[in-house]
């Protein structure tokens, strides 16, 4: 198919051809031809485009002034703190700490449930800009009633969300998704129909037929296409795949998620102005093995925020402590990122933690920075010890009512979860316990899902943080850890943009071709929103077809990015305009981008490879002759899209990439040499000899 760019060497090319993972998610429109023609005889078909230069113009966007420092948090508004070390069996002599404030809570641990009647908080400040909280529709299958809109000068309890019940039936009608990924197919059939040879009629020979325009075959010239990467913090993918190479473990296909995986890797971006929330970087490419096809790289990058510049943040810590926590060090790597959190932490903020396994228990509720003694949280940390079963509904449904029942206007409100994810009791279905996240985040509590454990439920915390719009990561090392709830903490918590979407608007002289991303399409409403979270950054990046075969220089593309900001709740925008000839050059993201992406197409192949018939998680242990051979291809073929870097190509993050193949390489054991031996000419018996002499 010509639509698709060529990153691979002969090889690589029919082993990728016949797996169903690709790099690129195909344009949703309602009639996109598909091309088999060999892309050598395409320019003998194209005829030059010719039209007047096509620029955009940004709409207007009015200077923001700049934000003001958060306000000091007001300590006697807060919850009282409340200290419950009956969740580790330790009867403690003295009093539970209880500090400024009445709590509203009449038991430790104790939930009062939803529908109870809760006192009004203090009002906000005044001057400050809070929005309503709104009123959800109530999630499939469920039968409570819609939640009201929350007002920001009172907390009030929600109606419950819909208690776990069955997964409703799927509709009887194909998912628009699914309905795209048809479509190709039935377009290839209709192109065999229309292509087909016939036999000449005798008029038929009086004269040539007309030869079709290439880019004739294509309706979809200058469309504006929505864009999505997944939320910004969603890396859990990639460090997953990295823990397999590291560790010579199969690699499952479904972990590879090219888009988490190229954007788990840094690129070039712009600083960010004082006034605005993003910034945007364009550069363009040629590619050099697809006639006409050029590489646009969008790099965005998100608001940068410091600790002292962000709001106030209002944590529920859901901690798994389930017996299957013992396993590869899960809980130490829990305890050491609690731990490590702590010192990133500002006055004024509130925490609680919740602790599930098959039961439910609140050692810590209403802890503040800055007013209540730390050493009483780090005991709660330092007791944790695994135990019992898994209801992650059940630990997920108590810490989300202890975050809307203490629920901070002008804070960030969140529910970190962390865990295996191996529910067995309880609920254990994925989409029953993923209706509530999205039912809360409607109530503006957003979900952040930490997964530990090789083996952990993948598709619950990808489903979880999806209905959520949260951040999803996996800690495999310590180095992990450290930075996840270090320096990059900040990241993990705080939004600078909700409700984002991606639009980017084509002139008439191109079309997009592969996307490689997670979704895309020409219907809004077919792209989920992100949010965006703070310091992030991200690369989109898509191959574009030039109409007749060259890029112009004379025309433009343009960006438009819409979203929510998350102080004000204000719908705000913001459009950069890029000229084709001023982006080309150098380059740099995207030669960085195609060598990432052919190193997770290669991943991606070798994955879909039979597991050999003998293994072990060592190094030279994988008995496969064929992968060790793909495998030197496949490091040639690095080196080949390295070379046009240069110098640059010593970017720590590019030798990485071929470290880590070089690493996933080393797991197949080195093929033997053939013995050479000496050959005896056949020494037969008389009767295994002819009896005829030959003539």
């Amino acid at each position: 198919m010509h639509g698709r760019r060529t990153v691979l060497s002969a090889a690589w090319a029919v082993l990728a051809a016949g797996i169903a993972i690709g790099c690129g998610a195909a344009i949703r429109t309602s009639d996109e031809p598909v091309t088999d023609q060999p892309p050598g005889r395409i320019a003998d078909h194209r005829r030059p485009y010719d039209a007047p230069p096509h620029r955009f113009t940004p709409r207007a966007v009015a200077s923001r002034p700049p934000r003001p420092a958060p306000p000091a948090p007001g300590f006697s508004s807060l919850p009282a703190l409340r200290l419950n070390m009956g969740c580790y069996g330790v009867v403690d002599k003295q009093p539970a700490q209880v500090a400024i404030g009445r709590s509203e809570v009449s038991g430790a641990g104790a939930g009062a449930g939803y529908g109870a009647r809760r006192k009004a908080a203090p009002s906000k400040p005044t001057g400050a800009r809070v929005t309503e909280r709104p009123a959800p529709a109530p999630p499939p299958a469920a039968a409570a009633p819609s939640a009201p809109p929350r007002d920001s000068k009172k907390i009030e309890a929600a109606p419950p969300p819909p208690s776990a019940a069955p997964a409703a039936p799927m509709e009887s009608a194909m998912p628009s998704s699914e309905r795209w990924a048809e479509e190709p197919a039935a377009h290839r059939e209709r192109e065999r129909r229309e292509d087909r040879p016939r036999i000449a009629a005798d008029d038929d020979m009086a004269a040539e037929p007309p030869v079709e325009d290439f880019d004739d075959r294509f309706d979809d010239w200058g469309q504006a296409i929505y864009l999505s990467n997944d939320d910004s913090m969603s890396l859990s993918s990639a460090q997953r795949v990295m823990y397999a190479i590291d560790h010579f473990l199969p690699l499952p296909p479904e972990h590879i998620r090219p888009h988490e995986l190229l954007n788990y890797f840094s690129f070039e971006t712009l600083e960010v102005a004082p006034d605005r929330d993003f910034s945007v970087l364009a550069d363009v490419a040629e590619d050099p093995r697809e006639e006409g096809i050029h590489t646009l790289g969008l790099s965005v990058r998100g608001r940068q925020v410091t600790r002292a510049g962000r709001r106030n943040a209002h944590l529920t810590w859901v901690i798994d402590r389930s017996g299957s926590m013992w396993d590869e060090g899960r809980m130490d790597y829990l305890k050491r990122g609690l731990r490590r959190s702590l010192d990133e932490l500002k006055d004024g903020d509130l925490l609680h933690l919740v602790l599930f396994d098959h039961e439910v228990c609140v050692p810590v509720e209403g802890f503040v920075v800055g007013r209540d003694d730390r050493a009483g949280l780090e005991r709660a940390i330092d007791l944790l010890r695994p135990k019992g079963a898994t209801d992650i509904h059940r630990g997920l449904d108590r810490g989300y009512q202890l975050a809307d029942r203490h629920y901070q206007a002008e804070y960030e409100n969140r529910v970190i979860l962390v865990t295996d994810a191996l529910a067995n009791v309880g609920v254990v279905d994925n989409r029953s316990i993923a209706m509530i996240s999205k039912y809360y985040d409607q109530r503006r509590i957003r979900l952040s899902g930490v997964g530990v454990g090789r083996e952990f439920n993948d598709e619950l915390l990808d489903r979880l943080t999806e209905r959520g719009k949260g951040a999803y990561v996996f800690l495999g090392s310590e180095a992990e850890v450290d930075a996840m709830f270090g320096p990059r903490f900040i990241s993990l918590i705080e939004t600078v943009a909700l409700d984002v979407h991606f639009r980017l608007h084509l002139p008439p002289s191109m079309r997009m071709n592969v996307f490689y991303g997670e979704e895309s399409s020409t219907v809004k409403e077919d792209v989920q929103a992100i949010h965006y979270f703070a310091g992030t950054s991200q690369l989109f990046l898509a191959d574009l077809m030039a109409r007749g075969g060259e890029l112009r220089p004379q025309d433009d593309v343009m960006l438009t990015i819409e979203y929510q900001d998350p102080d004000s709740g204000d719908k705000l925008f913001d459009e950069m305009v890029f000229n084709l000839g001023q982006i080309g050059g150098e380059a740099f993201n995207v030669l960085k981008g195609r060598l990432i992406m052919a190193w997770i197409d290669m991943l991606a192949a070798m994955a879909a490879r039979p597991m050999p018939a003998v293994y072990r998680a060592a190094e030279g242990m994988w008995e496969d002759a064929d992968g060790y051979r793909l495998c030197q291809d496949g490091a040639v073929e690095l080196e080949r899209l390295a070379e046009p870097l240069g110098e640059r190509a010593a970017d720590p993050e590019i030798r990485r990439v071929f470290e880590l193949w070089d690493r996933y390489c080393s797991r197949y054991e080195r093929p033997r040499s053939p013995v050479r031996r000496k050959v005896m000419p056949p020494e037969g018996w008389p009767g295994g000899q002819p009896t005829v002499e030959p003539r």
